[in-house]
């Protein structure tokens, strides 16, 4: 599988970078003049400029073996939108994106810390750990940093999950907080999982879950039943060009283009 590479920095673009949301209408003209129109998802297209500058050979040789593979405009690869969030759902872990052991207890409509009523209670009714996940088509191979707001009237150890190996232990208290863990997970480009542990017996809130591939979190983006993960991305180009300075600084502007669904 093709994905548009990383750089060496871990993140997968600089910035600032240029998004374009392109929506379809569907007009219907009634017979008594009337006219209805609403949103064509199936229509829509996103289009992204990225602008590098200063590359190494490495970074640019990637992005070229990419276009090669991808034979320009022709096959479609999967492109990490650095502009939001890789989870769906982030704040409604009831939906089936969300995989939960059994004996956890999920509540949505609680408290959250923006002051609306989105966070959700987490309550683990076992004598054992159990676990709240979701599974995505992202790359093992990328850096990525998984965050989450938590609270809990009493002290709760939670463990975060990036892949099936990396565990971040944080401690959960009384007062909203964000907790990150960072980790480029490696193995077989077969998907990448992010969810919580949580010990027996505890009982937290949560909101705002997001992953993003890069070193540390960004701004909160909420999501529904839409991520960042584009797996039907194509250049929207047959052309790619480059400028060069001198050894390892290579500049360019890849326009890139995926469906909006």
């Amino acid at each position: 599988m093709l994905y548009y590479p990383p750089l060496s920095s871990g993140s997968v673009t600089q910035f600032p970078i240029v998004r374009r949301t392109q929506i379809g209408t569907l007009m219907n003209d009634l017979i008594n003049g009337t006219r209805i129109t609403m949103a064509d998802s199936v229509a829509g297209l996103i289009r992204w400029q990225l602008r590098h500058l200063n590359l190494s050979d490495d970074e640019w040789g990637a992005i070229e073996q990419l276009f090669a593979a991808a034979e320009g405009r022709l096959n479609t690869f999967t492109f990490l939108d650095p502009t939001d969030n890789l989870l769906m759902w982030s704040e409604d872990w009831t939906k089936p994106q969300w995989s939960s052991d059994p004996m956890l207890q999920l509540s949505v409509g609680q408290p959250d810390p923006l002051g609306g009523s989105n966070a959700v209670q987490i309550t683990n009714a076992s004598q054992t750990i159990q676990q709240v996940v979701q599974s995505t088509s992202a790359p093992s191979g990328f850096q990525y940093c998984f965050s989450v707001y938590v609270r809990s009237d009493v002290p709760s150890p939670v463990q975060l999950e990036i892949g099936q190996q990396l565990l971040v232990p944080v401690s959960v208290g009384p007062v909203w907080k964000r907790v990150t863990a960072t980790s480029t997970p490696g193995g077989p480009n077969t998907g990448v999982r992010f969810g919580l542990q949580l010990s027996a017996g505890a009982n937290i809130l949560v909101f705002g879950a997001q992953v993003e591939a890069q070193a540390s979190a960004g701004p909160y983006k909420k999501t529904t039943d839409w991520s960042g993960i584009y797996t039907e991305t194509r250049f929207d180009s047959d052309s790619l060009q480059r400028s060069t300075d001198s050894k390892n600084h290579n500049s360019c502007i890849v326009n890139l283009i995926a469906r909006a669904t």
